[in-house]
């Protein structure tokens, strides 16, 4: 069979959200179906996405009315095709899957294929309160999903809003597992007692997604200050020196930028609680691996946070990522940090209940079945 992955991801290179339709396409093309991957254009590729063209996936790129101008300008010079998704209707495709960060970015992809003809699914890697439809938008943006083969979104409370959001009950709509990057074995050892409590938040350094001017917040609280705690902040972006300049002008010395870690199981070996004060998210890879790992969590009750992480069992989970919700709720977390590493066995207990231990062939699957289905229409 023949597959196009679509990537309407703008804002960077490469993220979290691209870990699930790129495996899938290594896994589909290593099966020996015919792979394109279509993504955005940036002047230096992820070398992920090197990565699959050296492993026989066809590479192409396209522009988004999401990227600057100037990114645009760029994929134009650079031999960019006339038309951006005409490539993918000349690659004859069995299945097109648009993999997407929001409710609406891959809209103009899914209307290309539904004037095109051609059989397609939708990924919903995150989605907002805050990300409404317009009415310029809301029209087309109903038809295409009601003519997607499937709409996946990564947590089920992705996929009511999203439902809410256009007035439409999306029979076809289903959660999908996103790959987790730690090893399915024994979790790491809880952390040598040195007096210090060590908490990590993994996630990229955008507070208006993840919320970190939160957490600063609370811990400029005098109580917070006496405490014997250790907060690290894992993970890098486009806001890092500006959390590094708030976390100096707040005196913050118990906050430590640790940068990108590729072991994720090494950050576990260190730290005895993840905290992720979210504004918005899908379902955070961070707290899977985490509670994978077998460490609790302190978590907002966002999207798929609330989910996985079980207030009072697995970790603590604030009412909603405002400041004094989430101060009420850190300080629950410390009057019972003895329990941690209980809450944290509880945690992989769950984990394991839960997740699939291979969440791409799971993928894969609802994949091949879409593809095969319209082949009999």
């Amino acid at each position: 069979m023949r597959f196009v992955f679509v990537s309407t991801m703008y804002g960077v290179p490469w993220g979290g959200s691209e870990e699930l339709w790129s495996q899938a396409a290594s896994r589909l093309n290593k099966d020996g179906h015919e792979v394109m991957a279509s993504v955005i254009f940036w002047p230096k590729l992820s070398p992920k996405v090197v990565a699959l063209k050296k492993c026989g996936v066809k590479i192409s790129t396209h522009s988004s009315r999401n990227c600057g101008t100037i990114q645009r300008f760029f994929h134009k010079i650079a031999g960019g095709p006339k038309r951006d998704f005409e490539r993918i209707s000349k690659f004859r495709p069995d299945l097109v899957i648009i993999s997407q960060g929001d409710n609406h970015d891959g809209l103009d992809c899914m209307n290309f294929c539904c004037k095109s003809g051609l059989p397609f699914v939708a990924i919903l890697q995150c989605n907002s309160e805050l990300w409404w439809p317009g009415d310029d938008i809301t029209e087309d943006l109903t038809k295409a999903y009601r003519a997607a083969r499937k709409v996946f979104c990564v947590s089920r409370n992705n996929l009511e809003l999203l439902e809410r959001q256009i007035a439409e009950d999306l029979t076809k709509g289903m959660v999908a597992w996103n790959p987790f990057n730690v090893p399915s074995g024994p979790p790491p050892a809880w952390p040598e007692d040195t007096g210090i409590w060590r908490l990590a938040c993994v996630a990229r350094l955008d507070p208006t997604a993840k919320g970190q001017d939160l957490l600063f917040r609370i811990l400029a609280l005098p109580k917070w200050r006496d405490r014997a705690i250790e907060v690290n902040l894992y993970g890098g972006g486009l806001c890092e020196l500006n959390l590094r300049k708030l976390a100096e002008h707040m005196q913050l010395n118990m906050v430590h930028f640790r940068g990108h870690v590729d072991n994720v199981a090494a950050i576990w070996a260190q730290n005895h609680l993840l905290i992720l004060p979210s504004r918005f998210e899908g379902l955070p890879l961070a707290l899977v691996e985490a509670m994978w790992c077998g460490r609790p969590a302190i978590v907002t009750d966002i999207a798929g946070n609330a989910e996985m992480c079980i207030d009072g069992e697995t970790g603590f989970v604030a009412a909603a990522p405002a400041f004094g919700l989430l101060e009420e709720t850190l300080e629950r977390a410390w009057v019972q940090r003895h329990e941690w590493q209980e809450m944290g066995n509880a945690a992989r207990a769950r984990a394991e209940k839960l997740i699939p231990k291979d969440p791409i062939n799971e993928f894969c699957q609802q994949l091949l079945a879409s593809a095969s289905n319209a082949k009999l229409e």
